[in-house]
């Protein structure tokens, strides 16, 4: 009996990794041949006619995303510290295979539960406080730059020269976290269920060395899928300055952060505020959506293929035994 239980719980969990990466695989086609804003024999006619697909500029674009994860990874590797010692490996498993799962998932639901999943149950609590810490890093990081862009983009660009809803709109950003903070510890809402006294107390019991290399791996991470964006304007040869493009890229980061949404749907929310945030410099829309998409798949739609194989291959081990 105990023998047949054993093979009905293997069985059950290979149809469980088949669906979850079915699912990501299509979700993943599904953006990369059904965009809303272009079909996909355009996509790939535009990317010809720029000759993206130069050997230097693909090496390139790889390299960078191979950086941008390998930034995630060591990021993880970090946090993950705090509960046990991890290997840059086992990081990189954890972190594509819990990608994956995140795909399909609202506000990236899935990434907690996967990544729970290599670790003892009684480690559950501080992986899910770890992993929200390294999401929240990364949001800052896209805070920070995202506000100096735009104040950049709307100080220096004529026809914005701080009009009313310029105002409002950076006010209402610099402002928003702490209004979010008082009212959250007023009204005790939680986050992925702590009170914000628990979430200060976690936050407190990390160490401080690795607080701070998770704020500056998050930093470098985003200035490298940033600069990624930056060099595909370029091989579009958009004719604009560095402060002024790199300010509206970063501008376009944080305004997209504002709307949590699944990652599949990444690139729409993103490719709506970059059309607007770029239409003040005059870059094409068809242009900007092409870098949009193109971005996605480097970013979000290779790692998603590769933590695939990381799903098909999982298998309890003994550190995530209960």
């Amino acid at each position: 009996m105990r023998i047949t239980s054993h093979k009905a719980n293997q069985f059950f969990s290979l149809v469980i990794k088949i669906l979850v990466v079915l699912a990501a695989v299509s979700f993943i086609w599904y953006k990369v041949t059904n965009d809303e804003a272009m079909d996909f024999d355009s996509f790939v006619d535009i990317l010809n006619d720029y000759r993206i697909f130069s050997f230097t500029n693909i090496m390139v674009l790889i390299i960078l995303t191979v950086l941008n994860w390998y930034f995630e990874i060591l990021k993880w590797q970090n946090l993950s510290s705090h509960v046990r010692e991890n290997s840059f490996k086992a990081a990189t498993r954890e972190s594509l295979a819990s990608f994956t799962a995140a795909i399909f998932t609202p506000s990236r639901i899935g990434e907690y539960g996967a990544k729970c999943l290599y670790y003892t149950r009684s480690s559950w609590r501080k992986i899910i406080f770890l992993n929200f810490l390294g999401n929240t890093a990364q949001l800052f990081a896209t805070y920070f730059f995202g506000i100096a862009g735009l104040l950049f983009l709307i100080t220096s660009l004529d026809h914005l020269a701080l009009p009313v809803f310029n105002i409002i709109l950076v006010t209402g950003l610099l402002f928003a976290p702490f209004i979010l903070y008082v009212v959250m510890k007023k009204f005790r809402i939680r986050i992925k269920g702590y009170s914000i006294q628990r979430l200060e107390e976690s936050f407190h019991n990390v160490s401080e060395k690795i607080r701070w290399n998770t704020l500056i791996f998050a930093s470098i991470r985003f200035l490298i899928f940033t600069h990624q964006f930056y060099f595909l304007l370029l091989q579009f040869k958009v004719d604009v300055s560095y402060p002024l493009l790199i300010s509206a890229v970063f501008s376009t980061y944080i305004l997209a952060s504002i709307i949590p949404t699944m990652i599949i749907f990444d690139a729409f929310i993103k490719g709506g505020f970059a059309v607007w945030i770029f239409g003040l410099l005059q870059v094409p829309q068809i242009i900007v959506f092409t870098i949009v998409l193109t971005v996605w798949i480097l970013n979000f739609g290779l790692p998603g293929l590769a933590g695939s194989y990381y799903i098909l291959r999982y298998k309890k081990s003994k550190h995530a035994i209960a």
